[in-house]
């Protein structure tokens, strides 16, 4: 595979930096600043490597205009080098290049569209009624079940499961050991406290550039479907029940789990183990710190947690946790000491 290479002054232009130092520099690749050669391009976007800065062999460097002092090579100067660096990053990203073709051992049923610029790997299995778009990758033993559709430039990784007529839109990345479509935590309890399934027959809808990290679930429908709109990023292990509505750009982090049929807004941030219970609605723009727990409806854009401590040694915490059990006490006897004190001042 040819080596993709940039100049400097090409890069610059392209994203919009100022440049310092030699314009037909030519970069070859991304490198972390102590990892970096002469045709490597880097990016200090935190203080705490800024010493590495000055010993860095990189070619260039992103940096704000305030950390050019302390750079000897060539530098991209820009408000966020964070960003900068990623979108040079995808410039450079060429894991995700395939050759196109079936694999013999695939297997794709006759009513299946899967055009021949498609990629599909050993063992993966396309059913019927699937609709691919253009240059969609499946990788080996991936199932796209009957009916579902997945749109152009698409990349799905080995060992995914995709079920129940699912729709995924155009440039979705998919991890390995998803599961989208897989039926809802849906079941009445009857009479004799036994458990009646309740059919599951929605589907899931997933918008464009949707990226899923690896061995998320995403659950179909009961009735309608559950939705994943444009842009939206989800990292590893969350769990999204049926009906979830997640808005456009909104960014999961692992761990989290949200109940059914509650309704996470656009643009919102939701760290890593937070709980949100069904049946609620999150508006626009909220962002959730680490294990929270929500359990009711979030009405107002803010910054919400509801973690009571940091970690602590088992001793401190059970005695902290037997405070925090008394504390309807404690307030009645702080309120009864203020009562006599204003008792006393007034006579």
């Amino acid at each position: 595979m040819p080596e993709t290479s940039i100049n400097l002054e090409d890069l610059a232009n392209r994203y919009g930096c100022e440049l310092i130092g030699d314009p037909m520099l030519l970069i070859t690749e991304v490198a972390g600043l102590d990892k970096a050669s002469k045709n490597s391009i880097s990016f200090l976007a935190n203080d705490k490597y800024k010493s590495l800065l000055k010993e860095t062999n990189a070619g260039a460097v992103i940096i704000k205009r305030d950390d050019l002092k302390d750079c000897q090579s060539s530098a991209l100067i820009t408000e966020d080098p964070y960003l900068i660096f990623a979108r040079i990053a995808s410039y450079f990203e060429k894991s995700r290049d395939f050759e196109e073709g079936f694999h013999p051992s695939s297997i794709i049923e006759d009513t299946a569209e899967v055009p021949s610029n498609c990629s599909i790997q050993a063992g993966a299995y396309i059913g019927k009624g699937v609709k691919l778009g253009q240059s969609v990758f499946i990788g080996s033993n991936s199932v796209i079940s009957a009916n579902c559709s997945i749109d152009s430039h698409s990349w799905i990784d080995p060992g995914v499961i995709i079920l129940s007529e699912s729709s995924i839109g155009n440039r979705a990345i998919i991890h390995s050991g998803v599961v989208i479509g897989a039926d809802g935590f849906g079941f009445s309890e009857d009479e004799e406290q036994n458990w009646v399934k309740v059919p599951q027959t929605g589907s899931v809808i997933i918008g464009d550039d949707v990226e899923i990290g690896a061995n998320t679930t995403i659950d179909r429908g009961t009735i309608s479907d559950t939705q994943i709109h444009n842009g939206v990023k989800l990292d590893n292990l969350i769990q999204i029940g049926h009906n979830v509505v997640i808005g456009e750009h909104t960014a999961i982090v692992a761990c989290t789990a949200i109940a059914g049929s509650s309704v996470i807004g656009k643009h919102c941030k939701i760290s890593g183990q937070v709980g949100i219970t069904g049946h609620i609605e999150i508006a626009d723009g909220t962002t959730i710190t680490g294990r929270t727990s929500v359990m009711k409806s979030i009405k107002k854009a803010g910054v919400y947690s509801s973690s009571l401590f940091p970690h602590q040694e088992a001793s401190l915490w059970q005695k902290n946790v037997a405070i925090f059990r008394n504390l309807p006490k404690l307030k009645s006897i702080i309120s009864k000491i203020r009562a006599e004190d204003e008792d006393d001042s007034d006579s």
